[in-house]
């Protein structure tokens, strides 16, 4: 028992001393992980909830990232380096959830339930077809294009900053964007043909 008692102080003292030498490089680093949390948890959350759809799911996963970025924080060397090292530890974490759970992703829950101007049942009707097109076509996109698009809408980044996350060149990133809205401008346009009256 006294042995436990002792090995259990033992391991205490050194996660204590770990904690102290992690803190103590932060701070010599400039690098808060309070401050950290407060500005890219929303940006983390909005582009978890692109990718996995749910918002109870984009929860958990983003609690991870900010763990797995609370014990690796002495790896961040300055402060503008940490949004693309929160992001790729963010794209990483998604692509494990998916591995493990294989989930059906809908993303119905990131469209709004009413189309902005919804009149009448026809018009009603029209919004949800297209919402179901949308949804259909947003799903066969690429993994780096729903990372894209999602960091561009979802998110609000500049082609730059994805770039910088994505670690792939700028003009990279303007051709998935425009591959991909192109991609989906043609899906859009081909279902709608297909509802439309015939005379």
């Amino acid at each position: 028992m006294v042995m436990k008692s002792i090995t259990i102080s033992a391991a205490w003292s050194s996660l204590m001393k770990q904690e102290k030498r992690r803190e103590r490089l932060a701070d010599e680093q400039g690098v808060c992980f309070d401050a950290l949390y407060q500005q890219y948890y929303p940006a983390i959350f909005a582009f978890l909830h692109f990718l996995l759809g749910a918002p109870e799911v984009a929860e958990d996963v983003a609690s991870l990232v900010f763990e797995k970025a609370w014990t690796h924080l002495t790896d961040i060397r300055a402060l503008d380096s940490a949004g693309p090292w929160l992001f790729r530890i963010a794209r990483n974490c998604a692509t494990d959830y998916f591995r493990r759970c294989k989930p059906a992703v809908s993303l119905e829950c990131l469209l709004p339930t009413q189309h902005p101007q919804v009149g009448s049942l026809e018009e009603v009707a029209i919004a949800h077809e297209e919402e179901r097109l949308l949804l259909a076509h947003l799903n066969q996109l690429s993994e780096r294009e729903s990372e894209v698009i999602g960091l561009k809408f979802a998110v609000g980044m500049s082609n730059r900053e994805i770039a910088r996350i994505l670690q792939m060149p700028e003009g990279t990133v303007s051709s998935l964007l425009h591959r991909a809205l192109r991609r989906l401008r043609a899906a859009l346009n081909e279902g709608g043909e297909h509802h439309e009256p015939q005379p």
